[in-house]
């Protein structure tokens, strides 16, 4: 499979062109192959996991309307009346990518993939373990269904040899449903990455979605959310070190339809040497939303002057009755943070790789699992 310069992680509403914040771009070569990633857990009649469609054959789940982060279709409606060089045009221009289904990357997923269906019946005492350690390159897909009053925590880990990977991941919460997922990216140095989550919840459904990003070398991360349901919720916690030469680009998107449905984003990582990182980071309140809360948080510690940020928080609202907020902070250690380390015999060389594994760690705590907590600690001594 040969991509040249295919538009991926578009913003739902764009921006100046000339700013070039509305999209990443991806040209690669590679093939494919399907990959059904073993679980690490004995048989309980807690949960099912299987890859015949016919067995699972639940049609609301089959057919709701998860959307895509990476494949995103941008707003037509949104007109950019500048050109890249930031000079204005005539007539205002609407070209958009196309519509995810229809997104090469997106049809070839589905011409190839094959989904493992994780049945989610009660609450799950410990987690249900996904490990992604291939040595070609693949394509995985999964569904995860958690039925009424069900809890769940899924950790999926990335590593092995793979060169290119693309995963799609839906989760659907129905009413009072609990699920946390974990995904653990520790991919090693020259692999691109395409990892695209997608979100939908019914009344009172709560997903928590953990996301630790550290190695590879082109990871778009997409996120897509649909709160439907009254009183749903959906929480991340996102935690990144992006170094070297890595670029690391993040497309999340909250949809708000539920009446007092709730979402919290928080990202927070580390940017030096040469790298690129781009964070999209979209709460969508729609109308009849009413008392719907959206926040999101985004914190950059930049420790070189070549490296390169993007970021881009949007809130965007179609209802009165709700509450919108959004922000970015990025930033070098201040000159106290530094005293008080020096004062007490830590240089700023350290100071710095302290406080970057600090972030991770912060992240590292959400996940109930020693055994992926000691992987990912190994994989920070290595690569700091």
């Amino acid at each position: 499979m040969k991509i040249e310069n295919v538009k991926t992680n578009a913003v739902p509403s764009i921006t100046w062109n000339w700013l070039k914040t509305n999209n990443d771009v991806l040209s690669f070569e590679s093939d494919f192959k399907p990959c059904v990633a073993p679980y690490l857990n004995p048989k309980t009649d807690a949960y099912t996991i299987t890859t015949d469609a016919k067995e699972f054959n639940i049609e609301k789940v089959l057919n709701a309307p998860f959307g895509s982060g990476i494949f995103n279709k941008s707003n037509p409606k949104v007109k950019d009346i500048r050109k890249e060089d930031g000079s204005f045009v005539e007539k205002a221009s609407t070209a958009e990518i196309p519509d995810y289904k229809d997104h090469p990357l997106q049809k070839y997923v589905k011409e190839n993939e094959i989904t493992q269906f994780i049945t989610i019946n009660k609450s799950v005492k410990g987690a249900i373990k996904l490990n992604f350690d291939p040595s070609a390159s693949y394509i995985s897909s999964q569904i995860i269904y958690a039925k009424e009053n069900a809890e769940a925590t899924v950790i999926m880990v990335y590593d092995g040899k793979a060169e290119n990977s693309i995963i799609q991941t839906k989760v659907y919460a129905e009413p009072y449903a609990k699920v946390h997922l974990i995904k653990v990216q520790l991919l090693k140095e020259n692999a691109l990455q395409l990892d695209d989550t997608q979100v939908y919840c019914e009344e009172n459904g709560k997903v928590q979605l953990t996301q630790i990003e550290l190695g590879g070398k082109h990871i778009n991360s997409g996120l897509h959310v649909n709160l439907n349901g009254y009183q749903s919720g959906f929480t991340s916690k996102t935690a990144y070190l992006c170094q070297k030469e890595q670029i690391y680009d993040f497309n999340h998107i909250v949809y708000h339809y539920g009446q007092k449905s709730e979402c919290n984003m928080q990202v927070d990582g580390t940017l030096k040497d040469n790298a690129v990182k781009a964070y999209r980071g979209t709460i969508d309140l729609k109308k009849g939303c009413c008392g719907a809360k959206g926040h999101e948080m985004e914190e950059t510690l930049l420790l070189s002057p070549k490296a390169v940020n993007k970021s881009l928080p949007i809130i965007l609202c179609d209802e009165e009755d709700v509450e919108g907020e959004h922000g970015a902070t990025i930033g070098r250690l201040s000159s106290d943070v530094l005293f008080y380390m020096q004062s007490r015999g830590i240089s700023e060389k350290e100071a710095e790789i302290l406080m970057s594994r600090a972030k991770i760690q912060a992240a590292i705590d959400y996940i109930p699992d020693e055994n992926v907590k000691t992987k990912i600690v190994d994989f920070l001594d290595k690569i700091l």
